[in-house]
């Protein structure tokens, strides 16, 4: 077996096992590389790259992927090595527990858990709406968000998502986060958020919190639509109670029987908490990791107090820090 760059000719003979397989530096810039693991004949056995993470720059995100005849045979090992080699950065790439081989690899490779996130998927009706309605009542006014609040409300998003990642991810610079998610924000776009059913909180006409509701995944409609939910700020005294105001608010704007997925990690404690108190969450999935393999250079990875996971996502101890 020999690792090397990956050519065009790579993937035209990997169509239909690789499809996802690019050339090496594939695109214009530093450490986007493409390997490809092959036999004696040619064959591709598997392939790995390296993308730089534009939302979270101190980082790349992984890809690897071997055919299924040579799993368990050190081909994933031998693409992982070459990527590292070439990174100056650290590689992110999420897991969950059925990926039994990745998760192997990563901890053969000094696998660090940054993060976990539960498999929250809530199916509305009565326990939920009940739930709901036994919410206490914020100061100030909850309502739809209007389309001239748009840019506010994408303002209030940036300043949550730039809290929430600061100490394990840091995010990009303000104004390139901006245009990464201005399509989310953007009226008629078909990643934006769904103004009926999305909903913000507003004190002294300011916008405080909200729970965004996107539109369902077009390759798996079925297992429902995100939310998100953000405060301001990100972990201010009143931000639990208002991030529960907004997400009664935006339950009761969806039928029964639609699917929730609410967007959290787990160390934003106060959503946790109480997403903990929340009644019904179906029952299956996994919990996801997202775990960085160290390169030479950038951020050192800062693992994920093993104290925080609960039973169910006991697998992902192993690569998290002792303590709290």
């Amino acid at each position: 077996m020999q690792v090397r760059p990956a050519t065009a000719a790579d993937v035209e003979s990997s169509r239909g096992r690789f499809d996802d397989l690019l050339p090496d530096r594939w695109r214009g810039g530093n450490n986007r590389r493409s390997f490809v693991a092959v036999d004696p004949d040619g064959r591709v056995l598997g392939h790995c790259r390296g993308i730089d993470n534009d939302f979270h720059p101190a980082s790349r995100v992984l890809v690897l992927k071997v055919l299924p005849d040579v799993r368990r045979q050190g081909v994933d090992d031998e693409l992982l090595r070459a990527q590292m080699a070439v990174s100056s950065l650290s590689l992110h790439l999420k897991l969950t527990e059925p990926d039994r081989d990745l998760l192997a690899l990563t901890e053969r490779h000094g696998g660090v858990a940054l993060q976990a996130m539960p498999p929250w998927r809530y199916l509305v009706g009565p326990e939920l709406r009940d739930w709901a309605a036994a919410q206490p009542r914020p100061a100030g006014a909850v309502g739809p968000i209007r389309d001239a609040e748009r840019d506010a409300a994408l303002e209030l998003f940036l300043e949550h998502y730039t809290a929430q990642h600061a100490a394990w991810s840091p995010a990009a610079p303000m104004r390139r986060l901006r245009a990464e998610f201005a399509a989310d924000f953007t009226v008629g776009s078909d990643t934006a958020f769904d103004p009926g059913a999305s909903v913000a909180l507003r004190r002294d006409g300011r916008l405080v919190a909200q729970a965004l509701l996107y539109p369902p995944d077009p390759e798996d409609p079925a297992v429902g639509r995100e939310l998100g939910l953000q405060s301001r700020p990100y972990a201010g005294p009143d931000a639990r109670a208002d991030l529960g105001a907004c997400l009664a608010a935006a339950i009761g704007l969806v039928p029964d029987g639609a699917a929730l997925l609410i967007d959290c990690h787990l160390t934003e404690r106060a959503e946790y908490r109480m997403m903990e108190q929340v009644p019904g969450p179906a029952p299956g999935g996994s919990w996801t990791a997202i775990v960085a393999i160290g390169g030479p250079g950038g951020r050192v990875p800062v693992p994920l107090p093993r104290d925080l996971l609960p039973e169910e996502a006991a697998w992902i101890r192993r690569m998290a820090q002792p303590g709290s």
